[in-house]
């Protein structure tokens, strides 16, 4: 009966569960595409604590810490009898306990479960060490100590230490660190370098006598350890992508993204810069992706944080994208053979059943061509393809690729479902808009980001790939949106050399609620976002006049080694630009060959507004020869009647570009068609 006892109490306490199992929750870890840290995060209760690796920590501070705490910890089951028996012999004969009998096991156990120092409590300690033993390796278990033991503060580890204190990782220390890191686990808060360096030195001073002692140094090593000065100051631990970290890094592992620490810097540094100078409080987020690979290598979202949401990952939020769709309605329509880059639509007032959409500047253009519509993001004409298209065609279009498109995006009120895709009806994420504009990167094949290194292991490119487009398609729509008219302040591609060429596209959706540009440039795919993150709208701000400029900036530090200094590149880029004297105007609207429906004509019209770019800000415009003069809202030309006209810019040295348009009725313009 007793044995049958004995034995039972045996395996209940063999297999009762072990708290370390529960209790160990550690930092989690990001690194950059080159396996630097990018982002080290605290655990819940605000404490450093990393995740401790025998393979990656000094040697000798491995052995110098078992010669100073636990000399047969690789010997003993979790209680060291030896040490018992002259820590019961010492406290007999002096009637003080001088000296511990504690095991590296031991102190493990203390960690996870503090008690009273009291000889019930060594005993309760003894007994759960020994069943530490029985479930946990020693490499385990010295790991498990090594993650959990304190250095003052709201530092735990030796890793954390080594970072915090030195700067560096415990992969190489020197004696002194050594000697310190064992030090201040003894007295952790009485010995903190950062605000006892004394005592922390002192405590230095002892364990390396005794490192001496053991052998561990020598002389010289202990000369010049000893007289190194302590650490008076906190190194801070990565904190750069933080949004990233927060979306990816799972608790006590190591992710490894890739991100680019330089671009991740140049991006969160350029929507800071953007949302500093708004006016009204408003978010700004971007993602840039590697488009051969799908690689994310920037992500960010900005807020200012005296308005609510200021910290939000606007990135994986649902908005309405606006006109960003509008590519892939012609490309399924150029798939289809409908259209093509040149096919000419009818653009003029029209409705699609009950639903009737207007243009965003509620003017009308007659006659353009498909590129023109994309261009210059009209709407009737790409209401009008998806209308032959099928709107829920392309919503299943969207899923099979990837994206998520829900109907709770805002919307025109009264718009079809189907069709109101083209102008925004529905909810995406930036996420998805990227996605899919890497698609059009890559010659129309659809495929997911790739986050993490752990995605690309296990993500089966046979079973996720979907052609959303042709590949000829794709690449008639990059170069269509490669000629769309830039944002104001940003330099054309033919006025200088290795200016980034962007195939772009911007967004606004109903409301101004949502600024959009995504595009591609070089390499790499971006999409910007900006706006309130309760939604709120934003008279006035546009996907043009906000976050397409940001787009650009960004595409040109894309465009750019950024190994090289700024300096350099500065330099590079004023001798890479073309002088004044090498370049002709440009026009931007009307474009050649342009037609332009009017309701009025004369003084009554609301006019044409002549947009033009120019190396030298002293250009003139002329209209069938006659003068147009420049107010404060730009060249305005009002026509007199229906008919062909000739636009002329010359600049100030006498270069000239010529553009021929031509102005007709609305009265006299039919139905959009195909």
């Amino acid at each position: 009966m007793t044995l049958a006892v004995t034995a039972a109490l045996g395996l209940w306490f063999a297999q009762a569960p072990v708290p370390a199992a529960e209790l160990a929750e550690t930092s989690p870890v990001l690194t950059d595409r080159h396996g630097a840290w990018l982002n080290v995060r605290t655990v819940e209760d605000g404490t450093w604590r990393i995740k401790a690796d025998l393979e990656v920590i000094d040697p000798a501070f491995v052995e110098a810490l078992i010669e100073i705490e636990d000399k047969r910890f690789f010997t003993h089951s979790g209680v060291d009898g030896s040490a018992i028996l002259r820590a019961l012999k010492t406290w007999h004969q002096s009637g003080v306990a001088s000296s511990g009998a504690s095991t590296l096991t031991m102190q493990l156990v203390r960690q996870y479960k503090p008690r009273p120092r009291t000889f019930r409590s060594k005993v309760i300690e003894s007994f759960e060490a020994l069943r530490f033993e029985l479930h946990y390796s020693k490499q385990e278990i010295l790991e498990q100590y090594l993650t959990r033991v304190s250095y003052g503060g709201n530092i735990e580890g030796v890793d954390a230490a080594s970072r915090i204190y030195f700067g560096k990782s415990p992969r190489y220390l020197s004696p002194d660190e050594i000697a310190l890191l064992i030090a201040l686990p003894q007295a952790p808060e009485a010995r903190r370098p950062d605000r006892n360096a004394q005592a922390a030195k002192v405590g230095r001073g002892r364990i390396l006598k005794r490192l001496s002692t053991a052998r561990l140094i020598n002389p010289t090593a202990f000369a010049q350890a000893n007289a190194a000065p302590i650490p008076l100051a906190k190194t801070r631990l990565p904190n750069q992508a933080w949004l990233t970290a927060r979306k990816l890094a799972e608790q006590g592992e190591t992710t490894h993204s890739f991100l680019d620490p330089h671009l991740q810097t140049n991006l969160e540094n350029r929507l800071a810069l953007t949302v500093d100078r708004l006016a009204h409080p408003v978010n700004a987020s971007a993602i840039v992706v590697h488009a051969e690979t799908r690689e994310v290598r920037a992500h960010a979202a900005i807020g200012r944080r005296d308005h609510d949401g200021g910290w939000l990952d606007m990135t994986a939020a649902i908005r309405s994208p606006g006109s960003t769709l509008k590519p892939f309605v012609y490309g399924m329509g150029m798939d289809d053979g409908l259209i093509g880059a040149q096919t000419r639509l009818r653009d003029a007032p029209s409705r699609f059943g009950s639903y009737r959409p207007e243009n965003f500047d509620h003017r009308y253009y007659g006659d353009v061509t498909v590129a023109q519509a994309l261009q210059h993001s009209l709407n009737i004409p790409a209401v009008g393809v998806l209308d032959h298209v099928g709107g829920r065609r392309l919503d299943a279009a969207l899923r099979a690729a990837g994206a998520s498109p829900t109907q709770s995006g805002p919307s025109e009120e009264g718009a079809d479902a189907g069709l109101a895709l083209a102008l925004g009806g529905t909810g995406l994420r930036a996420t998805d808009l990227a996605m899919l504009y890497t698609a059009i990167a890559n010659d129309g094949v659809a495929m997911p980001l790739k986050w993490t290194r752990d995605t690309e292991r296990d993500v089966n490119p046979d079973l996720i790939s979907f052609e959303f487009l042709q590949a000829d398609t794709a690449k008639s729509l990059r170069r269509v949106m490669s000629s769309a008219p830039r944002p104001t302040g940003s330099m054309p591609t033919h006025l200088g050399q290795n200016i980034p060429e962007v195939a772009y596209k911007t967004g606004t959706s109903y409301g101004f609620r949502d600024s959009w540009a995504a595009g591609i440039s070089g390499e790499y795919v971006i999409v910007v976002w900006i706006g309130r993150p309760d939604g709120g709208p934003r008279p006035g701000a546009t996907g043009r006049g906000a976050a397409a400029p940001v787009l650009f900036q960004i595409a040109d530090s894309l465009a750019f080694d950024h190994k090289t200094s700024t300096v350099i590149r500065a330099r590079k880029t004023v001798e890479r630009l073309k002088s004044a004297e090498e370049i002709a105007p440009v026009i931007l609207f009307p474009m050649d060959n342009t037609e332009i429906a009017m309701a009025s004509f004369g003084v009554e019209s609301e006019g044409i507004d002549l947009l033009v770019q120019s190396a030298s800000n002293d250009v003139r415009l002329y209209v069938d020869s006659a003068p147009i003069s420049k107010t404060r809202n730009g060249y305005r030309f009002k026509p007199d009647a229906p008919g062909f006209y000739e636009l002329t810019v010359i600049d100030k040295i006498g270069r000239k570009t010529k553009g021929r348009f031509r102005v007709v009725s609305l009265q006299d313009v039919n139905h959009p068609g195909l």
